[in-house]
């Protein structure tokens, strides 16, 4: 546990954003045991229904925090405008989190 919280220290120093460090230290352990991830986009939230889209093929990316963090960003970068997630699923325990990483101002 104590190399995860260095490494996760190490990897979220540099980064601007607070709420996502946040988020992405606790997706840590996630990742660690080998839950996979993806990242969707909508450009509106309606009460009843979005339609998000796929922005990579879900992946457990062998623990990397950084390789998350820069998918959020390019997701970011191509679609400033619109909300982003991340789900995340443990298939063994058969549960689903998701988890808003940017809302558009």
């Amino acid at each position: 546990m104590q190399a995860l919280t260095q490494t996760t220290n190490r990897t979220l120093a540099n980064r601007p954003f607070p709420a996502e460090e946040r988020i992405l230290m606790q997706l840590g352990q996630c990742l660690h045991q080998g839950c996979f991830i993806c990242i969707e986009h909508t450009a509106a939230i309606a009460p009843r229904f979005s339609a998000w889209t796929l922005w990579e093929q879900p992946n457990c990316y062998n623990g990397n925090l950084d390789a998350v963090y820069d998918l959020i960003e390019s997701c970011r970068r191509a679609h400033a405008d619109h909300h982003i997630r991340l789900n995340v699923e443990n298939v063994s325990w058969h549960s689903k989190l998701s988890v808003m990483v940017h809302r558009p101002h």
